[in-house]
């Protein structure tokens, strides 16, 4: 896959009447159902593990995995901290979900950002979300 940088440039050095290379793979983001599941099988969990460690009823997990359904932002967040991904991992999560990136400047986002930098527990980001919450 070719970097961000490298994309840029190939658009730049294009003539407008020549757009055939948005159909090149490089230019084609993953779905975020298909991200989800590639995601699960690399981390060796099952559906219903997935399902239950997010909360999520069964019905609703499955429309989040089959593509009827996209995943909230919050969703995608947990998901991101249930696997300990790194800041950039979770922006690139975010981003395929078509959702806004963890922003520093926006307290919650400021916590998750938190969170996942020290990597702590699903858990753990509930407890201190419930709390930021109800001091709000």
């Amino acid at each position: 896959m070719k970097e961000t940088k490298e994309l840029i440039n190939q658009i730049k050095n294009r003539n407008e009447k020549d757009l055939d290379f948005l159909d090149e793979k490089d230019f084609q983001c993953p779905q975020i159902h298909y991200y989800l599941l590639d995601i699960l099988r690399e981390n060796e969990m099952s559906n219903a593990e997935f399902f239950m460690k997010l909360n999520l009823e069964r019905s609703y997990g499955y429309q989040l995995l089959n593509g009827r359904r996209k995943p909230s932002r919050e969703l995608l967040i947990r998901t991101a901290i249930l696997f300990h991904f790194s800041l950039e991992e979770t922006q690139r999560l975010l981003k395929i979900g078509n959702r806004e990136v963890l922003y520093p400047r926006v307290k919650k986002d400021a916590l998750a950002i938190f969170v996942i930098e020290k990597g702590l527990q699903l858990s753990e980001y509930q407890e201190l979300l419930d709390a930021y919450e109800e001091g709000v």
